[in-house]
């Protein structure tokens, strides 16, 4: 009996592996274990390396990833290869389609739909029909295939989609009208065409009579209707309920919406899709408060899934096919493009006001993307699987839509836009972020006198609506949501003001969104100028109070926001100045001059709580060596404003500065206490031998007392914030350390608040 090293003793009940065998017989799973580990490793670091590249080209990252999952496929240099994942690549399609389209429900608001001109309702119906029949017709007039199959294929084509039309936009820069209509078709065709295509499918597949078939398809619409439904409700639920913490309600968000699409296709195949579409849909119409942290992450991933799926669907084309695909299926794709889609355009145009130049870009852009890759390629391996004889028509059919209509509306779009006259000038319209008193008022200042369109945003809904009573366009939506990059496109915004409370976020908003407009365009409200380089954006109003303050002093009628047009008078401060057809929100008060029909939005403040404390007399220069006796001097100094409280003020700022010293730093100190006084009262000393100190070890030389009524905290801590804010400013503390007039030193303060 022979024994080499690959012989095997075998019986109907036993198999014998000889010892020389192991190594061969290991060897073909490790190997084969990592090629498929190599296939999800490179799919998945190539595509996003691909979006990130088209992202800053600013261009459709389709052809890329078409591009780059063929050349990294078998077919060139065989790095990824689908085919080895055998079933869990149709697993791995399905589930990464479900997330797509789990976001997209989150993003997806019914209100757009009401919102929109008839003509984009038309095209969600009218111009489906129309694609899908007239799609269908060509297929079996030239190619021959079955009604129900030309059907199926027509209907994987029906969609757009943001992921292509976005970067497309983007680039061509048309005018906002023509912009929303392409936006908003892909942002809702999306769902219209999966439902569509499922119907097709299930009616293609089914093997059972008419009668079985609709039963089918009505008990997957009904389950996964229902299903969604419940699933978006419950996740609302555990949400609000603080069920999942904090630092978890991104991946539970991502788990659920998992489980939701398992569970429906365990009852009914195929009823996944539209389970996880409604549930992240009645999610985001529940807008659970972390909505907005759910929707960026499940962007992110998005972004992900789109880039991995793009490269496995590519690169397990079979370029074979397109060369067979003839002059036949090249005409049906052509014959979409230059009959199909104009016909849906101006059936839905009639009586909806567009000219011919209007018709005719709307009727030649109508690029398809992910949603229609996915979806062919799904059905195809499904197909595949029952035998079906055209299954791998689907892909050819489907990729060579995508392929062309990309790359050619990629690079005619600008030139026809241009050509027609449908290019978009230079965006002037503004973005202010906060839509309060204050807020509202500089928006209709800019929007009357630059002529440009304004819009408010904020998340609070009662300045949302004062804002809209007043005729003001404003958006209950937060500034950091990524939607915010269309409304952008959509109305012609070219600038941003943040006027947050907050002026990390102000920075924040400025540096998110300087990607998309002009570094010189952003500007934010913060306490003081930031370093040179720090940040993206100018700090504007530096010296005012928060915008929140400042707002409730005009609505207390504290202070007046004025539209002047000439040079406002001793006191007042301009915030906004309109001149040579430019809006400035940094004019330089001293060298202010206006002529028609240049104007000014100038602010008066009576409650300028620190300029009114003070008096010209209640400033000094003082030698005294201890504490006690610089406190004692600066109350004499104000004594008669505090009659009869003079020792027991001197012993509560003896004993608070025993338990905590006023020293703020850079030399400065505020004591500050409670009196019976009508109003705050300030004096301030300039002291070169005090023997206090501040916190950064630096000797006191400035010191503000601060006595405010008992019953005014919140003046007696604005008061202090404004002083704060005041020798905050290096330039104005240096003034006030140097004077030699102390007398000078109220005047310094009241020239900084102007």
């Amino acid at each position: 009996m022979s024994h080499g090293p690959h012989r095997m003793f075998s019986s109907p009940y036993l198999h014998v592996i000889i010892p020389a065998d192991i190594p061969r017989l290991l060897a073909a799973p490790v190997e084969h274990s990592n090629t498929i580990i190599l296939t999800i490793v490179v799919a998945m670091s190539a595509g996003v390396l691909i979006i990130a590249t088209a992202r800053r080209l600013d261009v459709s990252a389709v052809v890329l990833l078409l591009a780059g999952g063929v050349l990294l496929g078998p077919a060139v240099a065989g790095v990824v290869r689908p085919g080895d994942l055998g079933q869990g690549l149709q697993v791995i399609v399905s589930i990464a389609i479900a997330l797509i389209l789990f976001e997209g429900g989150l993003t997806l608001d019914p209100r757009h739909y009401r919102s929109a001109p008839i003509f984009i309702r038309r095209l969600l119906s009218v111009g489906v029909l129309v694609t899908w029949l007239g799609t269908a017709a060509m297929l079996w007039a030239l190619l021959g295939f079955s009604p129900v199959f030309c059907l199926l294929a027509a209907s994987l084509v029906i969609v757009t989609g943001p992921t292509v039309i976005g970067p497309l936009l983007r680039s061509i820069k048309v005018v906002p009208k023509i912009h929303g209509i392409l936006h908003w078709e892909g942002v809702l065709i999306d769902p219209v065409g999966v439902f569509i295509s499922i119907l097709c499918f299930e009616w293609l597949a089914a093997s059972d009579g008419e009668v079985v078939v609709l039963s089918r398809f009505l008990g997957r619409f009904v389950w996964g209707l229902g299903l969604g439904v419940l699933s978006g409700l419950a996740i609302d639920r555990l949400l609000r309920g603080r069920w999942i913490p904090s630092d978890m309600v991104n991946v539970a968000a991502l788990g659920s919406a998992v489980l939701v699409f398992g569970i429906a296709e365990m009852v009914f195949t195929e009823s996944g899709l539209l389970a996880v579409t409604v549930g992240g849909l009645v999610l985001g119409l529940r807008k659970p408060v972390e909505l907005q942290r759910i929707r960026q992450f499940k962007a992110e991933i998005t972004d992900l899934l789109i880039g991995t799926l793009f490269i496995l669907l590519a690169a397990k084309l079979d370029l074979t096919r397109f060369a067979e695909f003839g002059w036949r299926g090249l005409l049906a794709v052509l014959a979409l493009m230059v009959v199909v889609r104009p016909v849906a355009v101006h059936l839905c145009a009639i009586g909806r006001g567009l000219d011919w130049r209007e018709r005719l870009f709307l009727a030649w852009v109508a690029p398809r993307g992910i949603v229609a890759a996915s979806m062919a390629s799904l059905f195809a391996l499904e197909l595949q699987d029952v035998g079906h004889p055209d299954a791998a028509f689907l892909e050819t059919f489907t990729y060579s839509v995508i392929a062309i209509t990309v790359t050619v509306h990629s690079l005619s779009a600008g030139g026809l836009a241009r050509l027609l006259g449908l290019r978009r000038s230079e965006p002037m319209g503004w973005l202010i972020i906060g839509a309060h008193r204050l807020g509202r008022t500089v928006s209709r200042f800019i929007a009357d006198t630059r002529q440009a369109p304004v819009v408010l945003m904020d998340t609070n809904a009662v300045a949302v609506d004062a804002a809209r009573a007043e005729g003001l366009e404003a958006l209950q939506i937060d500034a950091r949501d990524p939607q915010i990059e269309e409304l952008l496109q959509l109305h012609g915004l070219g600038y941003l003001l943040a006027l947050t409370d907050n002026e990390d976020l102000n920075m924040l908003l400025c540096h998110r969104w300087s990607g998309e407009l002009d570094s010189e365009h952003l500007y934010f409200w913060a306490r003081t100028d930031a370093e040179e380089g720090q940040t993206v954006g100018h700090a504007v109003w530096t010296r005012l109070p928060k915008p929140s303050v400042l707002s409730g002093e005009l609505e207390r009628g504290e202070a007046i926001l004025s539209r002047r047009d000439a040079a406002g008078v001793d006191g007042d401060t301009p915030l906004v100045v309109y001149r040579d057809g430019r809006i400035d929100l940094r004019p330089q008060p001293g060298a202010l001059t206006l002529a028609a029909p240049q104007s000014a939005l100038f602010l008066h403040r009576e409650a300028d709580l620190l300029g009114n404390a003070l008096d010209a007399g209640f400033a000094c220069r003082s030698a005294a060596p201890t504490a006690a006796a610089l406190f004692g001097e600066l109350i004499t100094v104000v004594g008669g404003r505090l009659p009869g409280q003079t020792d027991q003020l001197l012993n509560e700022l003896l004993l608070r500065e025993q338990h905590m010293s006023s020293g703020i730093g850079h030399g400065v100190a505020i004591p500050h206490a409670y009196a019976d006084v009508a109003r705050p009262v300030c004096a301030i000393a300039q002291t070169p031998h005090s023997e206090l100190t501040g916190p950064d070890g630096q000797p006191v030389r400035l010191v503000f007392l601060l006595v405010s009524p008992r019953d005014d905290q919140p003046g007696h801590l604005a008061t202090l914030a404004e002083i704060a804010r005041t020798v905050g400013d290096e330039g104005t503390r240096q003034r006030l350390l140097e004077t030699q007039e102390p007398g000078d030193m109220v005047a310094i303060i009241r020239d900084f608040s102007r």
